[in-house]
């Protein structure tokens, strides 16, 4: 259910006034399955980190540069998020833009997960999955995953099974990439065929179809 925020009518009226607070209130009324804010900024933060928090899977942007960075601009106004909700965003992907061969790019330097609160010094305990290797151009992986486990255990998945999951997805992407696959509606249609219909997305993935 996509929703456009709208400006009030007529100068600095609030009156008919559709931010993004009420349209994320709105969404939950539907009982999605995914929530995507473009990016949070304020009250909206709160109402998606509830929704998180209550099983709700949840995406969303935030300018900032690294995890303290971002744990400080939760927490501080005007986004003001208490601490013992943030363990509900269970991982963050720090993204840079960098020059590699002159040619300007986007890269992940950091995947992150939030993995809790510790009960003594109230830190907030986070795992790096992945960083990125500025000389080799490439991803390296610290060989451990809180959120994969949490996702083997509920699909009932061995680790042969994940990693055959995984391996069967980076093709996807890979061929994806391959054959120009960029847009939002275009990107979507695939992974959604390969929910409902994973062998013939594969069979166009290997040349078959």
């Amino acid at each position: 259910m996509p929703g456009l925020t709208r400006q009030g009518f007529g100068g600095e009226s609030t009156e008919g006034v559709i931010g993004e607070f009420e349209l994320l209130k709105a969404a939950l009324r539907e009982r999605p399955e995914y929530i995507i804010v473009g990016e949070i900024r304020g009250a909206e933060a709160y109402v998606l980190f509830q929704a998180m928090a209550t099983g709700h899977c949840a995406y969303s942007t935030v300018h900032a540069d690294s995890v303290p960075s971002l744990v400080h601009r939760l927490e501080n106004k005007p986004i003001d998020i208490p601490r013992v909700l943030l363990p509900a965003l269970e991982a963050c992907s720090i993204q840079i833009q960098t020059r590699i061969n002159g040619k300007r790019v986007r890269r992940t330097k950091q995947l992150v997960e939030i993995v809790g609160i510790d009960p003594n010094s109230l830190e907030v305990i986070t795992n790096e999955v992945f960083r990125w290797d500025v000389t080799s151009d490439d991803f390296i992986f610290s060989g451990k995953s809180y959120v994969l486990e949490k996702i083997m255990v509920k699909l009932n998945y061995s680790q042969d099974d994940m990693r055959r999951e995984l391996r069967t997805r980076k093709r996807i992407l890979e061929w994806m990439v391959l054959n120009d696959i960029r847009k939002a509606d275009q990107v979507s249609q695939i992974v959604t065929e390969y929910y409902v219909r994973p062998n013939e997305i594969l069979a166009r993935v290997d040349g078959l179809r």
